[in-house]
């Protein structure tokens, strides 16, 4: 009866974390399109964007309060964490 109670417990768990919305949201990772990193990713939409307007295309570099990504031709190729205190 122990077994049956314990595997119900984590399997229960389990389905409540993977039903969660925030259990889908994932943090970024070099790669990431500009729309995954808006709509999927725990960063979300950045308090700033700067625009730097090269003759090759755009650089963005998005400022959060944990930190920049750098963005290049629509996809993510840098991050910059900042250290909490």
């Amino acid at each position: 009866m122990k077994k049956i109670l314990v595997l119900f417990i984590i399997f229960n768990f389990f389905s409540c974390s993977l039903n969660s919305p925030l259990s889908l949201k994932k943090a970024p990772v070099i790669g990431d399109t500009t729309d995954t990193i808006l709509n999927h990713s725990t960063w979300g939409k950045p308090k700033n964007k700067k625009i730097i307007v090269r003759s090759n295309g755009n650089d963005e570099e998005w400022i959060y309060e944990k930190g920049i990504l750098y963005i290049k031709g629509g996809e993510l190729t840098s991050i910059q964490e900042f250290n909490e205190k």
